[in-house]
């Protein structure tokens, strides 16, 4: 082979090499490509996961302080707190129903991505129990519940709770829970009962004492006013001057000989007159009697409201007469023990001072035995069909609370979310999903 023949031989084997040399350059060129760009995708889809799980803490700290689902579903109701800072696309609010909603943000990416999402539950979290009591209850005729709170749902049905009562509930005639079926009024807007109704043991459907059921609850550790206002009883005074309630404060102006209590003179008139006036959150310092057409013009009045709290405190307080009343009634007695004096020249009296035995002394009797406390020594007596359509609420330890006629108890959830303001929401356990 001459030398022209090798110089041909090495440079052909130079370029072999060179282009083999090349062609695993592109190789590994093109894998470390790959790499990044693997790697650029993941730091951006971490960033919008991050990015998103900070929209969806955004809009639940958000829907927390305000706690209000009218709102919630507004359009432009996280725009300026959550949209423009963290310059999302959207975020999307889904109602599930049951007041569970699904929160979505949309990230603005390439493919403008849901990135994770996540359902805010605000269902009631507070006591369960169409009627809560601390004082001991004691009804002369039947008792409606219409509908009870439904409590918890099971695969069997809903643990429903009608009263809720700490330590002694004596219904005269009997209880009759409808439950809630399709063909009974729905306890909040929205409710979906699933095809169920109320457990067979928690249905009390019976006029007979011993034959009562779980839905009557005895809780011995129940604090009324602490579970509906989120502060213990003994600060009673924060909750009177929050403007978040903007009650309107009604005084006792008139001194009885030998009561602890002021009376509110002429009370009957006050507080319809505020309740015309559109005020929604009365407070009743004192003893209050409402009767007769004040009661009954009351009644016709809260319906042209969301809601109204009537709120009595440290009084004995008698509603005599019929009618609905859309709105809570909350009793609560501090450091005040009720006598005979504090009834007197009311028209309660007459059925709590009757001469010789009144009608609740046989149950008074059957549930302390001798001595019994005396009826006129109630703190609360209600004579007539009339009904809270939200609820009644009485925190009075160990004092006695007297109902002369027939009674219907409903729960309305609608109703004490617009007295008190909708309960704070959860995330619901389980709904975090990463796509």
């Amino acid at each position: 082979m001459n030398i022209n023949q090798k110089g041909a031989s090495s440079l052909l084997f130079t370029g072999l090499l060179l282009i083999a040399a090349l062609t695993l350059s592109l190789a590994s060129y093109k894998a470390t490509f790959f790499q990044a760009k693997r790697i650029q995708n993941e730091i951006e889809a971490r960033q919008n996961t991050w990015l998103g799980e900070g929209a969806i803490e955004c809009a639940f700290a958000k829907a927390q302080a305000d706690r209000n689902l009218s709102d919630l579903m507004q359009a432009d109701y996280l725009k300026e707190d959550c949209l423009e800072p963290l310059n999302l696309t959207s975020i999307n609010i889904s109602d599930l129903g049951g007041k569970k909603y699904l929160v979505s943000p949309i990230v603005q990416s390439t493919a403008n991505q849901n990135t994770v999402h996540k359902v805010m539950n605000f269902s009631n979290n507070r006591l369960a129990g169409a009627i809560q009591s601390t004082a001991d209850l004691f009804t002369q005729a039947s008792t409606t519940i219409s509908p009870p709170d439904p409590g918890v749902e099971t695969e069997a049905g809903w643990e429903c709770v009608a009263v809720r009562f700490k330590s002694i509930f004596s219904p005269g005639a009997g209880v009759n829970n409808q439950g809630v079926g399709a063909t009974i009024e729905p306890p909040y807007t929205g409710f979906d009962n699933n095809g169920k109704d109320c457990l067979d043991s928690h249905k009390t459907r019976s006029a007979s004492e011993q034959h009562q059921k779980q839905d009557l609850m005895q809780d011995p550790d129940l604090k009324p006013f602490e579970a509906m206002f989120e502060v213990s009883k003994e600060k009673w005074q924060q909750v009177r001057d929050n403007p978040k309630y903007n009650f309107v404060i009604v005084y006792g102006n008139t001194a009885i000989d030998g009561s602890l209590a002021a009376r509110v003179s002429e009370c009957g008139q006050k507080v319809k007159e505020l309740v015309q006036l559109g005020h929604t959150h009365i407070w009743i310092e004192g003893s209050c009697e409402i009767g007769g057409s004040d009661l009954s013009t009351m009644a016709q009045s809260s319906q042209r409201t969301d809601g109204v709290l009537l709120l009595v405190h440290n009084g004995v307080f008698s509603l005599i007469g019929s009618g609905n009343f859309k709105g809570v009634l909350f009793q609560f007695n501090d450091g005040f023990q009720p006598s005979s004096a504090d009834w007197n020249g009311l028209d309660a009296n007459h059925h709590l001072s009757s001469p010789g035995v009144t009608v609740f002394d046989h149950q008074l009797k059957k549930s302390y035995g001798t001595p019994y406390p005396a009826a006129n020594t109630a703190a609360y007596y209600q004579s007539g069909s009339f009904n809270f359509t939200g609820g009644q609420f009485l925190d009075m330890d160990g004092q006695l609370a007297l109902f002369h006629d027939s009674l219907n108890f409903s729960y309305n959830e609608d109703v004490i979310d617009a007295v008190f303001g909708s309960t704070p929401p959860s995330w619901l356990k389980g709904s975090w999903r990463d796509f």
